[in-house]
């Protein structure tokens, strides 16, 4: 998936960036040879009128503008999490500490006059080490890829890449099921078996580990009340579905969603997907449904979403101007930001785009096909954040050390 899809999906506003495989971004800030904004503003521009099929990679830097946005509020609960002190037993630590790594957060949204507005944040769960993260199709909806946060270590620092992107290969939504890859996913990734339907039993110990609330990486424990064959439910948007469920008798609550229902052994025997509110039942999706959909969307490749159709956004007016005899910008103004297109000796080396809420966003170093190698964001609060992708597709977000 290229940069432009993340950029429509995540509501026409989330980023995306590359890094060559393998490598790490240089210890000298390669920002340093792209001028300031100060030096930008003060260039005396002249404006000049547009050339047809050429554009300012606007879509791209609301994109990346986005997904740094939406990074730092996943940062900051993450930031925040602690290991829960657990008093259910020695059954019940065990399942936490086995399951747990293989649980993520899965997070979405639009971001609306600088805020992320996360339209869905919900859990997922590994199921192969490969990268694939299985979550609920209401959680992701029509989006093509989400904001991937791995659990942390106990003592809640975040790793540097800790923020993923992943891009939705498959989706179906009549049983409510998503299935996600993590780009580039690490080689460590912990990841968690589906059970067989057979195995799961009325009356069984459960144990969900989930995002309730957006209470991190939460316990809860439970039964399984009844298997019920083609239940049908819907949601608040109107969407209609069906399945084979595990009703439950255990405490769900919104950030549940797609968080693994497992057995006394961490195998999953079910997904959760719903709550019935006032009467106190549960579902998840049970592992058979499970089972069929992971063996035909592990075999994709990608959704098919695209927006290479989508005519890019214009600018009001364009502006050329000169700095110094080797640099020439053209600057390109928007209702929400100005932007900066930077060549030196008729060569790209990169743009920086300074929106309205202050916002200031870099990108240099671009390959042969126009895709920039570095991103970097300066976010209001004086937050600095870098990021990297391989061949046009984001991999991950961090804090800028």
């Amino acid at each position: 998936m290229q940069i432009k899809t993340l950029s429509a999906v995540l509501a026409g506003c989330l980023l995306s960036v590359i890094c060559l495989p393998g490598s790490e971004m240089p210890s000298a800030d390669p920002t340093d040879r792209l001028p300031t904004t100060g030096t930008l503003e003060s260039v005396n521009f002249k404006e000049v009128a547009p050339v047809d099929n050429e554009r300012a990679p606007y879509d791209e830097v609301c994109a990346a503008r986005g997904l740094f946005v939406a990074y730092r509020g996943g940062a900051d609960a993450v930031s925040k999490y602690r290991e829960p002190l657990l008093t259910r037993g020695p059954q019940g630590v065990s399942v936490f500490r086995a399951v747990s790594p293989a649980v993520v957060v899965v997070i979405v949204g639009t971001v609306n006059s600088g805020d992320f507005d996360p339209e869905g944040m919900g859990t997922g769960v590994i199921v192969d080490a490969r990268g694939y993260i299985l979550t609920n199709w209401h959680v992701v909806a029509e989006h093509a890829g989400a904001i991937i946060f791995l659990k942390p270590a106990a003592s809640a620092e975040l790793e540097k890449d800790q923020g993923r992107i992943a891009r939705v290969i498959y989706t179906d939504p009549t049983v409510d099921l998503a299935l996600l890859q993590i780009i580039e996913p690490p080689s460590d990734l912990h990841s968690i078996p589906v059970s067989d339907i057979a195995q799961v039993q009325v009356a069984e110990d459960i144990h969900i580990i989930g995002h309730p609330h957006g209470n991190l990486w939460s316990y809860s424990t439970g039964v399984v009340s009844q298997i019920r064959e083609s239940y049908s439910w819907k949601y608040e948007d109107g969407s209609q579905h069906v399945a084979k469920v595990l009703q439950l008798q255990t405490a769900i609550n919104p950030g549940n969603s797609g968080g693994p229902t497992v057995d006394d052994a961490g195998k999953i025997v079910g997904l959760v997907a719903m709550t019935e509110e006032g009467q106190n039942l549960d579902y998840a999706i049970a592992a058979d449904v499970i089972k069929r959909f992971l063996f035909t969307g592990m075999q994709m490749k990608t959704r098919g979403i695209t927006v290479s159709s989508r005519r890019p956004r214009l600018p009001k007016h364009v502006f050329s101007g000169e700095i110094g005899e080797s640099l020439a910008v053209a600057k390109f103004i928007y209702s929400d930001a100005v932007l900066y297109s930077i060549h030196e000796n008729g060569k790209s080396i990169g743009l920086v785009a300074k929106f309205n809420d202050g916002t200031v966003v870099r990108a240099w170093n671009p390959n042969p096909n126009g895709e920039f190698k570095g991103w970097s964001a300066s976010l209001p609060g004086g937050q600095e954040l870098v990021a990297a992708a391989i061949g046009g597709d984001l991999t991950s977000i961090s804090i800028k050390r």
